[in-house]
C-alpha cells in the first residue's frame, strides 16, 4: 500500500481506513491527556482567535505552537516523499509513516513515565501535544499525497462534506438507472462498479474508523491510562 505506484482505489481505501482509526485514537488521547485536539486545526484556529481577544496569553501560545507543529508535520512528510522521488525509492511513503510511528512511540513512552499533573501543564504539555500534532500533520499530508487530495484521515469536515456532494450524484445515478429499466442483475452489477457508490462507501468507512478509534482510545485511557497509547503504536 505504501509503494510509489500504489494508487489504485482499493489500495487507497485500505490505507485510509486503517489509518483513520489511528488519528481518531490519537486525537481523543490528546484531548483526555492534554485537554486539546491535535488531529485537525479548525478548533485550534478558533481557540487562537478567542484566546487573543480574551488576552489568555498562555493558551494563545499553546494554540500557536500546535498550529506550527501541525505544519511542521506536513512539511516533514513533503520532504520525505520528495526525497524518495528524487532518489527513486520504490516505497516512498514508508519513511513518513515510520517517522509517525517513532513520534507516537515517543508519546506513548513519555505517557508511561509521568504523572497526570505533569501531562496537563508545563513543558510536558507542549512535548506531548507537539508530538501528536506533528504526527497528525505528517499523516494527513502523506495520505493526501497518496490519494491525490481525494482522501483525508485526520479530520472529518471534508469527509462529511464529500459524502453530501457524492450522495447527490448517487441519487441522480439511481434515478437514471431506474428510468432506463435495465435488468435488476445489471443494476446490481453496475452498483458495485459505480465510482460514486464506491467513494461513498470509502468516506463512510473512514468516518466510522475515526469514530471507532476515538471510542477505543477513550476506553483504553479509562482502563489503563499510562499504557493507553500502545495499541496505535503497535499497529
Amino acid at each position: 500500500m505504501l509503494l510509489s505506484q500504489a494508487h489504485s482505489f482499493r489500495q487507497q481505501a485500505r490505507l485510509a481506513i486503517t489509518l483513520a482509526w489511528v488519528a481518531g485514537y490519537t486525537n481523543i488521547l490528546t484531548v483526555l491527556v492534554c485537554g486539546t485536539v491535535t488531529s485537525h486545526v479548525t478548533g485550534t484556529v478558533s481557540q487562537w482567535g478567542l484566546d487573543l481577544v480574551q488576552g489568555k496569553w498562555s493558551l494563545l501560545w499553546l494554540a500557536s505552537f500546535l498550529l506550527v507543529t501541525f505544519v511542521v508535520g506536513a512539511v516533514l512528510s513533503g520532504v520525505c516523499i520528495e526525497t524518495g522521488k528524487r532518489r527513486m525509492w520504490k516505497s516512498i511513503y514508508v519513511l513518513p509513516m515510520a517517522i509517525q510511528s517513532v513520534l507516537l512511540a515517543t508519546f506513548a513512552t513519555i505517557l508511561m513515565q509521568i504523572d497526570l499533573e505533569q501531562r496537563t501543564s508545563g513543558v510536558m504539555l507542549y512535548v506531548l501535544s507537539g508530538l501528536a500534532s506533528i504526527a497528525m500533520g505528517l499523516q494527513n499530508a502523506t495520505i493526501t499525497t497518496i490519494s491525490g487530495g481525494v482522501v483525508r484521515t485526520t479530520h472529518m469536515t471534508g469527509v462529511f462534506t464529500d459524502i453530501g456532494t457524492e450522495l447527490v450524484h448517487f441519487l441522480y445515478w439511481i434515478t437514471d438507472t431506474v428510468t432506463q429499466k435495465s435488468p435488476r442483475e445489471a443494476q446490481v452489477e453496475s452498483l458495485f462498479k459505480n465510482r460514486t457508490a464506491r467513494r461513498i462507501a470509502l468516506l463512510v468507512s473512514v468516518a466510522g474508523s475515526f469514530a471507532l478509534g476515538a471510542g477505543l482510545g477513550a476506553l483504553a485511557f479509562g482502563q489503563y491510562p499510562a499504557q493507553s497509547m500502545i495499541p496505535p503504536v503497535t499497529f
